[in-house]
């Protein structure tokens, strides 16, 4: 079940270096061609992916969609950026906040010899674009750069969060590769005092060559169960959410409720739950900007960077029944309960 953005303040208050192109065109008589869109993605073609493409199918927009994925190392962009100044696509979008920093640069700071300038580009599932200097201002991006949100402010989540259950003590395991890692820990930080909890840091070691050590993961949640968190928050972390498995199964384990900022950890995994703008919801969302783009005519700098305002609060059932915290009634009213064998319910 979904919900508007408002009523929610209110209960909380394709393959791996995939090369061809994939042609996902229907061909109506009045279109003269084809718009040509490039994705360049962080770890495959996930929900937003497929949900951005299947907007255009489902209209009958034609449209021819080149798929370029990082495979979660950001050098590769580098070479994906040299292709676009060479095939010059109509749009160019971008997932993730290591992916999009690679191809449009700080706002401050763009080299147009390293990043993307002549072209349109529109960003998706980029946790805090502001914080990432992708673009100075929500409200007035960058004359070819602009994008979507997908979390709920870390406010309204912690909110949300308390809505379901109380807690003094926050744990966060902190990815220092990734920016969104650090930049929520901080708001976590700022919001410490006001809201009545203590936060618990543990950091992923990395190695020399710079990658988060994710065998770390048992030791860290060994120490935050010593030091008794009453809440796990998993934050949006492309890392993190890699291993959201071993995550939110280790949490479970030592009798940890996790907290997730996106959803795959709570549908697909064992988080308890989560207040979230589901991937496919905004990948058409995204979709739909870039019509914009494309067939209005409007240029990156006069659309400013929103996000959808229908949210969703998941609740993992089966995870709640084994750690004995089922939710509150009037929670029921608003949530969509799910499973990770028998799905939505």
């Amino acid at each position: 079940m979904k919900f508007p953005f408002r009523p929610l303040l209110a209960v909380a208050a394709c393959a791996l270096g995939l090369q061809a192109p994939l042609a996902a065109a229907i061909k109506p008589a009045t279109e003269v061609a084809p718009y040509r869109i490039t994705l360049l993605l962080f770890r495959g073609c996930e929900e937003a992916c497929h949900g951005f493409q299947a907007y255009f199918r489902q209209r009958g927009i034609a449209a021819e969609f080149t798929l370029r994925d990082a495979a979660q190392d950001k050098r590769r962009v580098a070479g994906f950026v040299d292709e676009i100044r060479r095939s010059k696509p109509d749009l160019v979008v971008t997932w993730g906040t290591t992916v999009t920093q690679e191809a449009v640069g700080d706002w401050r700071h763009v080299d147009p010899q390293r990043h993307i300038t002549d072209r349109p580009v529109l960003f998706m599932i980029v946790s805090d674009p502001v914080a990432a200097g992708v673009v100075p201002d929500l409200a007035r991006p960058r004359s070819n750069v602009s994008g979507t949100l997908y979390l709920l402010p870390v406010e309204t989540q912690i909110k949300a969060a308390r809505s379901y259950l109380d807690f003094k003590r926050i744990g966060y395991i902190l990815n220092e590769t990734e920016s969104n890692s650090v930049s929520t820990r901080d708001e976590l930080r700022g919001l410490a005092a006001s809201h009545g909890f203590t936060l618990v840091e543990r950091r992923l070691p990395v190695s020399p060559s710079g990658t988060p050590d994710g065998n770390a993961l048992p030791g860290l949640l060994d120490e935050l169960a010593r030091d008794k968190v009453d809440l796990l928050y998993q934050g949006p972390d492309s890392f993190l959410n890699s291993r959201r498995d071993t995550l939110t199964d280790g949490a479970l384990a030592r009798g940890l409720p996790v907290f997730a900022a996106a959803e795959a950890p709570v549908q697909q995994s064992r988080a308890l739950f989560g207040v979230v703008n589901k991937y496919e919801d905004v990948g058409r969302f995204t979709a739909a900007q870039a019509l914009r783009i494309l067939r209005d005519k409007t240029s990156p700098a006069d659309i400013p960077v929103t996000l959808p305002r229908n949210f969703s609060y998941l609740i993992n059932l089966p995870v709640a029944l084994q750690l004995g915290r089922y939710p509150p009634l009037k929670l029921l009213d608003v949530a969509e309960i799910v499973g990770i064998d028998g799905g939505e319910h």
